[in-house]
């Protein structure tokens, strides 16, 4: 029992003894902390997957830098093996030759043995630069005032590497076009060409009561027909517009292996030059993740 202000007993709400406010409170916040993630574990693990990305980012990107020489290397063996005419007009005549010892319908033997090179060349560089971009990107510091011009040489860099990986990008559009076009031409050649047609025809019919019971019958018709068209006599501008669309690619890919070599001498040349700013742009690892 309790006393009231007026001194007159009253019966007490509690069943026992009453309950410890502040008690209980901790312990509902105690349960709260053991439920409720750690984000400071959640940090250490992004972390740590981030060091680790990075890591692989500055061993794929060393390869690549330690193997420009090769690379470059290889662009000019391919340029001077696959492009043996320095002037067009020389491609031209070859072409044509071309054309009249193996039919006009063949394809170009110079060209296809350079365009799976090239195109190789070609997406192999693109796939460099987007490591060397992921190098650079896991190399930017935290952002914060001040001291900021080692992260501009980062950012001009990057730029430049975009820019080259899209206009190689852009590079390989011109294969399935060539490819198109090419083959829209010698259609208006109007070659002699054979066309062959099969038709198969199959009937069923079933018979009932007869002398020899229920029968069932199948019978297939087998149609084959061939036609050939003579064509027409070939034109002679049309003949050269074959000639020239090849013409033209075999200067579109010898164009794009100096462009390809260019890119790739000018981002080393880059990278070299600015390679402790790449690393550490606050200067002394300032930025760095710890790695350094």
């Amino acid at each position: 029992l309790l006393l009231d202000s007026f001194g007159c007993q009253r019966k007490s709400c509690f069943v026992g003894k009453p309950l410890n406010n502040s008690v209980t409170k901790s312990n509902h916040q105690q349960k709260r902390r053991l439920l409720t993630p750690q984000p400071q574990k959640k940090h250490n693990f992004i972390m740590s997957c981030v060091r680790a990305y990075k890591k692989k980012a500055i061993k794929d990107a060393e390869s690549i830098l330690s193997g420009g020489k090769k690379t470059l290397t290889s662009i000019e063996e391919a340029a001077a093996k696959l492009f043996p005419h320095e002037e067009l007009s020389k491609a031209q005549k070859a072409f044509e030759d071309d054309l009249t010892a193996n039919g006009l319908d063949c394809a170009n033997a110079l060209l296809a043995e350079a365009i799976p090179t090239v195109r190789d060349l070609i997406s192999t560089g693109v796939m460099d630069v987007h490591t060397l971009e992921r190098y650079i990107f896991l190399h930017i510091p935290q952002m914060e005032d001040g001291n900021n011009f080692g992260v501009t040489v980062q950012m001009t860099i990057s730029k430049f590497l975009k820019e080259t990986r899209e206009e190689w990008s852009k590079l390989l559009d011109e294969f399935p076009s060539y490819y198109s076009t090419r083959a829209d031409a010698v259609e208006k050649l109007g070659l002699p060409k054979t066309t062959s047609s099969e038709t198969k025809t199959e009937s069923k019919s079933q018979s009932t009561g007869g002398e020899k019971g229920d029968e069932n019958k199948t019978s297939t018709s087998l149609v084959k027909e061939e036609k050939t068209s003579n064509g027409a006599k070939t034109d002679v501008h049309r003949l050269n517009h074959v000639v020239a669309i090849d013409v033209k690619f075999y200067g579109t890919l010898r164009a794009a292996l100096i462009t390809l070599f260019n890119g790739y001498i000018t981002i080393f040349d880059n990278m070299e030059k600015n390679q402790e700013k790449l690393l550490a742009p606050k200067g002394g690892g300032g930025g760095a993740m710890g790695m350094y």
